[in-house]
């Protein structure tokens, strides 16, 4: 007997074969996509809420203290209680951020990021319902706590990213919070409702509770993003490298992006140039001994820690310029006023980012970028003298259009720095426990965060006994970051190279 032999098929049963085939790949790739785009969307709606909530208490933040204290909005007790007020979020992240790292790689990114949410719209709440000073200043404490974890969203989306993606991906990052510079100074111009809108507030729980309105939204606002942040986001740290219940020492699988590209593996090469102590060196467990991270990777973290400072510093600076009176040569400017100049501010870096970045770091690369927002940034808040010439009621409309400008610009400086710092600070941690580098970073930059205010107002109380004096601390904010820049240099330009 013949052996009998498969039936052959015939050219259009393979080519329809290869066409299902290859519909099915494409329909998973598109899949894919669409899963990483509700993750960035997700992930960048909690980067908004964080900066919306250090903002938000901006525009009313200063009135809110002298109202407590029964004091001007001048007044030396008043400014220092808001600088205190502004900085004490951030001394909470400080103390928490690297509890919130560890934690990350014990029981996973996932539950970090979604009880900060939960906790993040608690807090704002409470703090709008507090009836004294020692109450407002225990819910900021509490919302600091809680936005500790912020460093856990940069390494959720490290490990989402690729070399071909992260430029896109961090840049959307920084439009977040950007955005958030906007939409928080916003909802903290609708604080005392009964000031602005009597004949509808006036004699509510809003009159009772002045500060509730934006606070109230805020929190409603993050709890649908935390309910969709249950829904769609996944766990990116494998389960072999999750430490909760895991002995140390034991080997596990390497880690796989949402491509299924081992992105371990795949920064590997980059990972050997800059590989220190820390490096995970027992399959993911953390379990090797741990020293200190190399001298790249502080001088990113110090770069960071520069930046955030100096924009801290110019934030609080220019609020507290806007809102003294201008027998104190300030603008007088109401919360509303503030709201409106720091809004139309923000518009500049969404422009920014729709049109100009991505050809930059194409043509000039990160470094450049960085640089050159540093100078647009300095150019714009040190011309304060200039645009306080138009200090007077009498100018009009024509001082929101200096201010709003001034800040337009001097946002698209901010939001370059931001955008190149964050790629550098992804690069910097490859081959290290992401969370944790981002954790100690985080806290480092929370430090900056909280004291650059304080520095600010301490640093114009002493200046206004000069002539012009009052725009000494823009300088000096200009000086300090230029020299975290240069101590940082020879790590940046290491890594623009990777």
């Amino acid at each position: 007997l013949k052996p009998t032999s498969a039936p052959k098929q015939c050219r259009p049963c393979l080519w329809s074969q290869e066409r299902a085939m290859s519909t099915q790949t494409e329909a998973e790739v598109k899949a894919a996509k669409r899963l990483f785009n509700w993750r960035l969307f997700i992930i960048g709606a909690m980067r908004l809420i964080d900066s919306m909530n250090v903002n938000m208490i901006m525009p009313y933040g200063l009135q809110m203290v002298a109202m407590f204290l029964n004091q001007e909005t001048s007044s030396p007790e008043a400014s220092t209680a808001f600088a205190w007020l502004v900085g004490l979020y951030s001394f909470f992240e400080i103390i928490f951020s690297p509890f919130w790292g560890v934690v990350a790689d014990w029981i996973g990114r996932r539950p970090c990021l979604l009880i900060g949410m939960a906790g993040t719209a608690m807090a704002p709440v409470l703090m709008g319902l507090g009836q004294s000073l020692s109450a407002v200043f225990l819910f900021r404490a509490l919302d600091g706590f809680f936005c500790g974890n912020q460093a856990v969203i940069r390494t959720y989306l490290g490990e989402l990213v690729d070399k071909s993606s992260e430029a896109s991906a961090f840049s959307f990052l920084v439009l977040c919070f950007v955005l958030g510079l906007i939409a928080g100074p916003f909802l903290g111009g609708l604080a005392f409702p009964a000031s602005w809108a009597p004949e509808l507030f006036g004699q509510t729980l809003l009159d009772d509770y002045p500060v509730l309105l934006p606070n109230l939204v805020f929190g409603i606002f993050t709890t649908v993003v935390c309910i969709i942040g249950f829904i769609y986001l996944e766990e990116t740290l494998p389960k072999s490298k999750l430490r909760c219940g895991k002995k140390q020492g034991r080997e596990g699988p390497e880690g796989v992006g949402v491509d299924g590209v081992d992105q371990d593996l795949e920064a590997s090469s980059d990972a050997d140039s800059i590989q220190t102590a820390d490096t995970d060196t027992t399959g993911g467990t953390g379990a090797g001994k741990k020293c200190c991270y190399s001298l790249t990777v502080l001088q990113v973290i110090l770069a960071f820690c520069g930046i955030t400072g100096a924009v801290e510093a110019q934030n609080t600076l220019v609020v507290l310029l806007w809102q003294y009176p201008q027998s104190s040569h300030g603008f007088g400017f109401s919360p509303q006023q503030v709201s409106l100049v720091q809004v139309s501010g923000g518009l500049g870096p969404v422009l920014c980012h729709l049109t100009l970045l991505h050809p930059l770091v194409k043509k000039l690369g990160f470094l450049k970028v960085l640089v050159l927002g540093f100078l647009i940034n300095s150019i714009s808040y040190n011309l304060y003298p200039v645009y306080s010439l138009y200090a007077d009621p009498k100018y009009g409309v024509w001082r929101y259009i200096i201010l709003g400008l001034a800040e337009f610009v001097g946002m698209i400086g901010t939001f370059m720095m931001f955008s190149a710092i964050f790629v550098f600070m992804n690069r910097a941690s490859v081959g290290l426990n992401r969370a944790t580098v981002n954790g100690w970073a985080n806290s480092g930059r929370a430090l900056s965060r909280a004291m650059s205010p304080l520095f600010a107002t301490m640093l114009m109380r002493v200046a206004e006994a000069l002539p012009h004096g009052i725009h000494i601390p823009f300088y000096v904010t200009t000086g300090c970051l230029a020299l975290c820049l240069a101590i940082s240099w020879t790590g940046l330009r290491h890594l623009d190279k990777v």
